[in-house]
């Protein structure tokens, strides 16, 4: 057993060399920035874990900084991590296909067509809009982001690295959450302020309480699953402390979609794999719901979130009506924005949304996934907007029902990756972050990672699933 081990590290030690030279280079930008000089030890210390753990580990910790280190914290250093993290995920591409274009994984031909439909709206939207340069930024951007979509999908070999996918996720929420309670506490941490509905949202790293909780989004169900397969008592307590812990960070950020998504994606867990749990559920819900609807503050604001988005989705409406066919073009709302602005400007709830609007970097504020679409790009954009979680749900389906006799542990991970993705894109009728176009890397590439992982087991052959069984 030693001497296979030791034939293992032998082969793969050129490999490990190769990788811990050129992240020692990659180190090199950050460790000149003397404000981060201090990060010298944990840079040696995370190398050295790479060189030992190997790729998924490394690939983890990619995910991880991806997602932690690129928010508002220092311009400078999201540069350094981008640049280190993409450089090693090529490395890692490149080391497993070269250039081989032959090799390369296969994706779903309605994927293609959903791509080329895509970039298809946004270009002729840009060449019919006012502002024609106003989308080049964006187009480069998503050609970009699909490209770090794709290393991600190829770099699936098995089951293994979607779990590793998950639990960087989860690790991300955890080290959200736990930065969330350490901010309350600097403000001098109240009950009656947190139980008060008018009190501030608490999101930390990540401004937009709607884009990290995402995180929550995704790691939650991932975990009701493991309590569900399991039967290690640790594993369970673990699960169960998690839950619980990312609870307290979704209560902090009070991200209402992201409830309502967690929700459907919980209610399709259980009628999927437990209908006795679901019937359970469904009546705790019906409790919950009745207490949330006449009891305050336990409301947390459902009807006036709402109401508050009303203005916002008629902004949106007189848009089209007005660019029906080619939209405003990708980019150009936040030009349009004052001109369908629904207060004076003035006013207080004018000031409100002016500050919303900054505060999303001024991007389509529509809150609505097929509003933003549709006012940007048009009638081809909205058939866009309808044509992902068309996709989505009949690959997901089909996946269900090609492993729903297979491999138990199999099933409960895509029944999670099925549950999450749609709970992603029912919240996104609310709000229009999290699936294509707005969020960019740490807003849209947590979806992506559960479709990609979902499009791994609809690809894999039938003959492969029996061996696994």
């Amino acid at each position: 057993m030693f001497t296979n081990y030791y034939k293992t590290y032998q082969n793969t030690w050129p490999n490990n060399l190769n990788f811990i030279l050129i992240s020692i280079l990659l180190s090199i930008p950050a460790l000149l920035l003397g404000e981060w000089s201090i990060y010298i030890l944990p840079v040696i210390f995370l190398i050295t874990l790479s060189f030992i753990f190997g790729e998924r580990f490394i690939i983890a910790l990619i995910l991880i900084t991806l997602f932690t280190l690129v928010g508002e914290l220092n311009q400078s250093l999201r540069t350094v991590v981008h640049l280190v993290d993409f450089t090693l995920l090529g490395f890692l591409f490149l080391q497993k296909f070269g250039l081989d274009f032959q090799e390369y994984p296969k994706i779903p031909k309605t994927i293609i067509y959903f791509l080329v439909l895509f970039f298809s709206s946004m270009i002729i939207s840009s060449l019919m809009s006012s502002y024609p340069s106003a989308g080049i930024g964006i187009i480069a951007q998503q050609f970009a982001f699909f490209v770090i979509v794709f290393v991600f999908y190829s770099l699936i070999k098995d089951e293994k690295d979607i779990k590793n996918y998950m639990v960087a996720i989860i690790i991300v929420s955890f080290v959200l959450v736990s930065i969330s309670i350490f901010m309350l506490f600097q403000e001098s941490f109240s009950i009656l302020n947190l139980i008060s509905k008018n009190r501030e949202r608490v999101s930390a790293l990540i401004t937009n309480a709607e884009a990290s909780s995402n995180f929550y989004i995704i790691s939650i169900p991932f975990l009701i699953i493991l309590l569900l397969l399991n039967k290690k008592r640790s594993i369970k307590v673990l699960s169960l402390f998690l839950l619980l812990y990312l609870g307290i960070g979704l209560s902090l950020a009070m991200p209402r979609s992201a409830i309502i998504g967690l929700v459907i994606s919980t209610s399709i867990i259980l009628f999927l794999i437990r209908r006795r749990l679901f019937l359970i559920f469904m009546f705790t819900l019906l409790v919950f719901g009745l207490l949330f609807l006449f009891v305050d503050p336990l409301n947390l604001r459902f009807g006036e979130g709402l109401t508050e988005r009303e203005p916002i989705w008629s902004m949106s409406l007189n848009i089209i009506k007005d660019h029906p066919v080619f939209g405003l073009g990708p980019g150009v709302y936040k030009y349009e924005f004052y001109n369908y602005f629904p207060y004076m400007l003035s006013d207080w709830l004018g000031k409100l949304l002016i500050y919303y609007h900054e505060l999303s970097q001024k991007v389509n504020f529509s809150h609505n996934f097929f509003l933003v679409f549709f006012t940007e790009m048009g009638i081809l954009g909205l058939i866009t907007a309808v044509m992902l979680p068309t996709i989505y749900f009949r690959i997901g389906i089909k996946t269900l029902l090609k492993y729903r006799n297979g491999s138990k542990e199999n099933y409960y991970l895509i029944v999670a990756l099925f549950a999450i993705g749609v709970s992603m894109i029912i919240r996104n009728f609310f709000n229009s972050i999290g699936l294509l176009y707005l969020g960019g890397i740490t807003g849209d590439l947590p979806f992506w990672l559960i479709f990609g992982s979902l499009i791994y087991f609809y690809k894999r052959p039938s003959a492969t699933i029996s061996t696994i069984q």
